[in-house]
């Protein structure tokens, strides 16, 4: 594992520029041909906000301002991660299959598809948190102390996320059932994670199984920024649990990446 691990780093080091270079080509793919562009960054996200928001507000009646803060705000900071996570857990553990041309050239890593896809999103994902701050700023929401954390947050997603996808994606590119089985754990992964109500209202063995999933633990993180205005780690019982699967994921990666990635360009 060591032998793989100094290979991976290696490689991403080596290839750092061109992994730039593929996050922003990746990017440009998504929004060509569209007319508003980089809008549509926004738009999605945006209409899945007001429909939960109005669902909740009107029909169930659910909805208070939490810590003083608008539950809007609530709301943005655990759906706008999500749809980092949602593409990740879909697309980002697939990745093989959905750049088939560059797992067939003999010189590229495969290492380099899962970072650079994770990098695309997470680009979108901090244009996301921008709008939020701005949104939040123009409303009178004076951004804290607390909102410093943000980038390590965002770090801490992007090694797990990469490591999810690094472990995940040979054994999609071997099993189309594994990856069919991977895409329907969107809707649990949702639904388990708080996105949409506080799981600090469950009963504590309910939150000690959602604590390892590792939506919740960023759902929370984000919220910890913008609404509860304290430090993450301040929360053992929920930062403990996510450093746990992420050491899981990133053995797993580095477990399946040493001996699968050879055998991935003969499947695909």
């Amino acid at each position: 594992m060591f032998r793989t691990l100094r290979q991976l780093c290696a490689e991403n080091w080596q290839w750092r520029r061109q992994v730039w270079n593929l996050a922003k080509i990746d990017l440009v793919k998504t929004y060509r041909g569209a007319a508003l562009g980089k809008i549509w960054l926004f738009v999605k996200p945006a209409v899945y906000i007001l429909v939960f928001w109005v669902a909740l507000e009107f029909g169930l009646r659910s909805s208070s301002d939490v810590n003083g803060k608008p539950y809007l705000l609530w709301l943005s900071a655990g759906v706008f991660p999500w749809f980092f996570m949602s593409d990740m857990i879909s697309t980002g553990s697939d990745v093989y299959r959905r750049y088939p041309y560059l797992v067939n050239r003999i010189k590229f890593p495969l290492s380099l598809i899962s970072t650079f896809y994770t990098l695309s999103l997470l680009i979108i994902f901090s244009c996301m948190m921008g709008f939020t701050i701005v949104v939040c700023a123009i409303c009178g929401i004076m951004p804290s102390v607390y909102l410093l954390q943000l980038p390590l947050v965002m770090a801490f997603m992007f090694v797990f996320w990469v490591s999810w996808s690094m472990a995940l994606s040979p054994l999609s590119a071997i099993s189309r059932d594994f990856s069919n089985l991977l895409k329907t754990l969107g809707t649990p992964f949702f639904w388990l994670s708080g996105i949409l109500f506080d799981i600090g209202h469950w009963p504590r063995a309910a939150r000690l199984v959602a604590s390892f999933n590792p939506v919740t633990w960023v759902v929370q993180s984000v919220r910890d920024c913008f609404v509860y205005d304290r430090w993450f780690w301040a929360d053992p019982e929920s930062f403990l649990p996510f450093l746990a699967m992420l050491l899981v994921f990133v053995l797993l990666a580095l477990h399946n990446y040493g001996r699968l990635y050879t055998e991935v360009p003969d499947v695909l």
